[in-house]
């Protein structure tokens, strides 16, 4: 049996490693590690031999396997399977257990004699496949940065599928409501606000208030400004625009608010923001101030 150890694997600034993987024939065979790790089975699906158990895995299970555990993966036939992986050194879990103090159970995460596993619905695959993107776009060179990132996808994952909240049942999300969420994507949609959100559902706002905070944990409100924040972002780095255009594309109108909300979310004002992650690749003639 292998022993994987975190320093021949993860970065030691950022506290991560990660890995997709498209075909298990490049995964080691029984292992066990010094680390703990996260894997989503993203498509198809797989064995996994878990402390002397086989469990069969489809897409949308989520897995937290503990350095106390022994496992390998198996292949279910000539199938085509993908498997996103995220492992994180000891100190980052037990960072995480001090700062989410109460609300997870220490001892049911790190003791039981099976590693938590769940069944996440479409949505929320997608949604950790869009964060774990985003902050594989983040430059190498900026770990700080990537190590918070990679902090706060973990709390969020711990908090939204291993914690002690009741149990969502994401798996069963409505199909309307899963097809809201991709046309919700769209900027001509989220920056329409709630009016377009209610119009595209074609339920009672109250109906869809509970249904979007029972299965994404947050409230139309908070969704949308998600999206549009996220959005902002984008442009900020990627752009030339100035901040009230930005501000004003993403469908917020007013400034003071957009500002309130996206430091709230990043750590930054805009202007900071764009000042720390910007790359100018096309020199110009124009003072960079006068974008902000």
């Amino acid at each position: 049996m292998k022993l994987l150890l975190a320093r021949e694997i993860i970065d030691s600034e950022t506290e991560m490693h990660y890995a997709c993987h498209r075909s298990l024939q490049s995964i080691t065979d029984l292992h066990s590690h010094d680390f703990y790790e996260i894997f989503l089975v993203t498509k198809g699906s797989l064995y996994h031999f878990i402390n002397g158990a086989k469990e069969w895995l489809e897409a949308g299970t989520i897995c937290f396997v503990r350095p106390s555990d022994v496992h390998h993966y198996g292949k279910d036939q000539d199938r085509p399977v993908e498997l996103v992986n995220l492992a994180f050194p000891q100190r980052t879990m037990t960072a995480m257990l001090g700062y989410l103090e109460g609300g997870l159970d220490a001892d049911a995460l790190l003791r039981a004699p099976m590693p938590p596993t769940k069944k996440i619905g479409t949505f929320h695959v997608d949604s950790i496949r869009d964060k774990l993107h985003e902050i594989l776009m983040i430059p190498g060179f900026q770990k700080s940065q990537i190590k918070g990132e990679v902090r706060a996808l973990l709390a969020d994952i711990f908090i939204r599928y291993f914690s002690n909240k009741p149990e969502l049942s994401p798996s069963s999300m409505p199909g309307w409501l899963v097809d809201l969420a991709k046309q919700m994507r769209n900027k001509e949609n989220f920056s329409q606000g709630l009016a377009r959100l209610y119009e595209l559902s074609g339920k009672s706002p109250e109906h869809l208030t509970r249904t979007i905070k029972k299965h994404l944990g947050k409230t139309p409100t908070e969704w949308i400004n998600e999206l549009r924040l996220h959005y902002a972002a984008n442009l900020l780095v990627h752009t030339d625009e100035t901040i009230m255009t930005i501000c004003l594309e993403a469908g917020f109108e007013n400034l003071s608010h957009f500002y309130h909300l996206f430091k709230e979310r990043y750590r930054y004002t805009p202007a900071k923001f764009r000042k720390e992650y910007r790359k100018i690749s096309i020199p110009s003639t124009r003072p960079f101030a006068l974008m902000s």
